[in-house]
């Protein structure tokens, strides 16, 4: 069993066993720690039962709420460790994610994903998103760069009626 709590500071110092997974894009400390400030609430960490349980996964999000845009929240970082993959963290990361941006208004969450990451992109579908666009040569890969999709989901929001 997982515990949910609110990403700290000091969590981004213990995070790096996560982060160096060939599934996991590598950001800076700088990155990390801009979203902790300019958008509390929205990260997440799943860590193991006891006093020192290992961190299981991770989620960051931001709101976009610019003069030309929907409002919308993104999920700038997503990682579950290997070894607690298919136990539905990701799911309840992503969910947690949702219902945060339901609140603050936003009318859908986006990502980027890698093309080749079939697995992401089952976990994503299944969970409503849907394939919205085609990004070329997103991530910088050498030899060659690799496409992202963009997937989206839109938020329900009732109808007021006057």
């Amino acid at each position: 069993m997982a515990s949910f709590r609110e990403m700290r500071f000091d969590d981004l110092f213990k995070i790096n066993s996560l982060v160096f997974d060939a599934l996991t894009e590598v950001y800076s400390l700088t990155f990390f720690v801009k979203h902790l400030l300019e958008f509390p609430g929205l990260s997440r960490i799943a860590e193991a039962p006891g006093p020192e349980g290992p961190l299981m996964g991770y989620i960051f999000g931001h709101y976009v709420a610019k003069q030309n845009q929907e409002p919308h929240s993104h999920v700038a970082a997503l990682t579950v460790s290997p070894e607690y993959r298919r136990l539905g963290l990701a799911t309840a990361l992503m969910d947690y994610l949702f219902i945060a941006a339901s609140h603050k208004g936003a009318s859908f969450v986006n990502l980027f994903m890698r093309a080749s990451n079939q697995a992401a992109y089952h976990l994503y579908t299944s969970m409503g998103y849907a394939h919205r666009q085609t990004l070329e040569d997103y991530y910088p890969d050498d030899p060659e760069p690799e496409n992202a999709f963009e997937m989206r989901k839109y938020i329900p929001h009732p109808m007021e009626v006057h």
